[in-house]
């Protein structure tokens, strides 16, 4: 699956010569050269990118569930739908938004919306939506230089080589989420080092996560959880997980085996029950911990009662 981009995408990028504001052809040599930096940027398949102008950017509206609606908040909408699926997926923003504004980027209407994860340009000013924004015309200036290089657009170069990968590293990104599960709840930016030419948003992601959202994060959201949706408690071990592709706020589900183990503690503990899966069916629980050598993916066959 390529980078998802709205047909519309980068407005703003324009011949400087004729000073024409139009959508790129799909065939436009300008369009390829920022679909592919901004798909190596990401370092995955799974992106999505956020490019609604600030004047036309989505606002909860009194009394409605719906927010206010424009074409490119609808683009938006169709783009990301693409891919919530529930798999990790980079959401890329074009300018730096306010902590409403990310709320319904990354939640209004979505399946997943713990599976996305926002990355904003670094510097408040960066608004590459606009085409008359001093980042958005140095950035245009740059695709056109590459576009009309001879030869130069189309040549494969190794990440991070060429002037617009560069460019793009300078102006990204500052990742943003979720502390706490409260819808308006504020969110926390943790700033990405993307200069290194081989790092991408991804693969600077991976260790993020792991230390913002470490095995100790999962063990407490449980205990939570099993006190005020007990309900999440019943069945295959694996259903616990799902509330944490579903719910902002609750620790980032960048390895599975995190929540089986916070529900084989909990078990051991004692506030949960388990039991085996045929033929032994045995039931674990208050008073009978789960021996350690069951291996973790005999466990993950459990169900929960």
């Amino acid at each position: 699956m390529p980078i998802v981009m709205m047909a519309g995408m980068w407005r703003h990028v324009r011949e400087t010569t004729l000073r024409r504001n139009r959508p790129l052809e799909d065939g436009d040599p300008r369009r390829r050269l920022l679909a592919a930096a901004f798909h190596q940027l990401a370092g995955t398949a799974r992106a999505v990118v956020y490019e609604v102008p600030h004047p036309l950017r989505p606002r909860a509206v009194t009394g409605s569930i719906f927010p206010r609606s424009t074409a490119p908040w609808r683009g938006f909408l169709d783009a990301r739908e693409a891919v919530d699926t529930g798999e990790p997926t980079v959401l890329v923003s074009l300018r730096v938004l306010d902590d409403e504004e990310r709320h319904l980027a990354v939640d209004w209407g979505t399946t997943y919306p713990n599976t996305f994860l926002l990355v904003e340009p670094h510097d408040y000013r960066c608004d590459l939506s606009d085409p008359d924004n001093p980042f958005a015309r140095r950035l245009a200036a740059t695709v056109d230089a590459l576009a009309v290089a001879p030869g130069r657009g189309a040549r494969p170069r190794a990440p991070g080589r060429s002037p617009l990968d560069r460019l793009l590293r300078e102006m990204f990104g500052t990742w943003r989420y979720w502390p706490a599960t409260e819808r308006s709840g504020m969110t926390r930016g943790r700033r990405l080092e993307l200069r290194d030419g081989r790092a991408t948003i991804w693969s600077s992601l991976l260790p993020e996560l792991v230390e913002r959202f470490p095995q100790a994060a999962f063990d407490r959201a449980l205990r939570r959880l099993l006190a005020s949706d007990r309900e999440l408690f019943a069945g295959p071990v694996p259903r616990a997980r799902s509330v944490f592709r579903t719910r902002l706020g609750l620790p980032f589900l960048h390895d599975a085996r995190y929540v089986d183990r916070a529900v084989r503690r909990l078990v051991n503990a004692g506030a949960l029950s388990v039991v085996a899966a045929p033929p032994r069916r045995a039931t674990f629980g208050p008073g009978r911990p789960v021996p350690d050598g069951i291996p973790e993916e005999d466990f993950e066959r459990f169900v929960m009662i």
